[in-house]
């Protein structure tokens, strides 16, 4: 019996031009005004956690890769598979599953099991793909035993072994310092976050969404490391002004993970408020995306946040112990 992977990730769009391919601007709000360095929450140097990366030149960023004019950002961890490794993981924060890619299994002397296929839902279409079975999967203090995997391949496993997914992350906090080029998998607190944190709640299991503004709606945000580009629904689309001028159509096409395709809408956004936290001048991708309605948010203003955005921060911590997100954005001329 097949079952289903609820997940958003890899919604890249190919040949995109003008307004869609540019990422928004995060600037600091009243939260934003400390210099981008690593928070103490981030356990750098503590044991039960593990900093991944070094203090590498910002350009050549391996871990914390950020978003950068013509370049998509990404978060990538090694993570180690059966003690053999490090493998090249991106995690992705909209993923329910951790996958693995089909390029990875001949490095592991492992065959993918056709008889135990399960259906992997994307934004705009659905698969079969068949799964592998992995004894130890170690990234951090994130620990798998005995983890069945989807098995994947396409372009956008280009470059990655697998992707990470949050089913490992029960109880746990990701950061992710793009200053400092540093990726961090730690136990979370018993505390919460102190009261400047965002509080959100989880949907589709371990996906964290939190409630933004954008120019002044009320905004369902899903957090999607694995998406390269924020994309809304249909409902967000029809509270924002065109200004006199229809939105501008993408000439490309939007791809997900099942290699489905769907064309999509450019609409400039002036502003979209985290907390204390401005994100001026974003892009959002409107289209009748299969995963709001899989989400039940089709009839709210809601949008999939991607690395587009999230990749222009100084850092953010994901707390999957109390449902909260912290951002800091790179410090502002006025900070």
């Amino acid at each position: 019996m097949s079952i289903t992977l609820r997940r958003s990730v890899l919604s890249w769009l190919l040949a995109a031009t003008g307004a869609a391919t540019q990422a928004g601007g995060v600037h600091s709000g009243s939260m934003g005004s400390a210099a981008p360095t690593p928070h103490p929450h981030m356990g750098m140097g503590m044991g039960t956690g593990m900093a991944v990366g070094s203090m590498q030149p910002f350009p050549n960023a391996q871990y914390a890769i950020a978003t950068r004019p013509g370049q998509i950002g990404m978060i990538v961890a090694p993570v180690m598979l059966n003690g053999q490794g490090p493998f090249r993981f991106m995690l992705d924060t909209g993923a329910t599953r951790t996958v693995l890619a089909a390029s990875t299994l001949a490095k592991l002397n492992l065959k993918p099991d056709e008889s135990a296929r399960v259906s992997v839902v994307g934004v705009s279409g659905t698969t079969v793909v068949a799964t592998v079975h992995i004894d130890t999967v170690d990234s951090g203090a994130m620990h798998f035993r005995d983890l069945t995997a989807p098995v994947l391949e396409g372009a956008f496993m280009k470059g990655l072994d697998g992707i990470l997914g949050m089913d490992g992350l029960n109880g746990m906090m990701l950061s992710a310092n793009f200053a400092q080029d540093r990726v961090v998998i730690r136990n979370a607190p018993r505390q919460a976050f102190s009261s400047y944190a965002l509080m959100g709640r989880f949907v589709s299991q371990r996906l964290l969404m939190v409630e933004g503004t954008i120019n002044g709606v009320r905004t369902q945000a899903i957090i999607d490391t694995g998406a390269a580009h924020t994309l809304g629904n249909a409902a967000l689309l029809a509270t924002l002004p065109h200004g006199g001028a229809p939105p501008a159509k993408l000439k490309g096409q939007m791809i997900d993970v099942t290699d489905a395709s769907q064309p999509g809408t450019a609409q400039r956004v002036a502003e979209m408020r985290m907390g204390n936290q401005s994100i001026r001048n974003l892009t959002v991708t409107f289209g009748d995306y299969q995963v709001f309605r899989t989400w039940g948010l089709e009839a709210q203003p809601a949008l999939l946040l991607g690395m587009d955005v999230l990749g222009t921060l100084a850092d953010f911590t994901v707390d999957y112990r109390h449902a909260q997100l912290q951002v800091l954005a790179w410090p502002g001329p006025n900070s």
